[in-house]
């Protein structure tokens, strides 16, 4: 499974961000929306989760999320139990959403009517 913490809103102590879970079958889901303290923010890589009834760990270190709603907390905590409880590992990926670009991010670096030059180039 497939989570991203994506940073809607950065702020001198830390960052408004969403929780998603990606599913390429189904459609992505906004899980919940949470508070990030710089301190608790990781860099912007994947990273495994574990998940324990005590809260989300991210390399053996407690989130520290600030959840908006408590009971969005526990609802998405037992979501994430039950999924691990299948032994199907949980990664999440910091990240800052995408730019509204036209064609982002799917820009054909090599399209099919790129011109291609023959000639000797000694």
């Amino acid at each position: 499974m497939l989570l991203k913490l994506i940073k809607t809103r950065q702020f001198i102590s830390g960052a408004h961000c969403e929780v998603w879970e990606i599913n390429h079958f189904t459609g992505n889901k906004l899980l919940a929306k949470v508070f990030v303290l710089n301190e608790h923010l990781k860099l912007e890589l994947i990273y495994r989760l574990t998940i324990h009834r005590a809260g989300i760990f991210i390399h053996g270190q407690q989130c520290g999320w600030q959840w908006d709603n408590t009971n969005k907390e526990s609802l998405v905590t037992d979501y994430l139990l039950s999924v691990q409880a299948i032994h199907e590992e949980i990664r999440i990926e910091i990240c800052v959403p995408d730019p509204f670009l036209p064609g982002y991010p799917h820009v054909d670096r090599n399209p099919n009517d790129y011109p291609i030059v023959l000639g000797d180039f000694d």
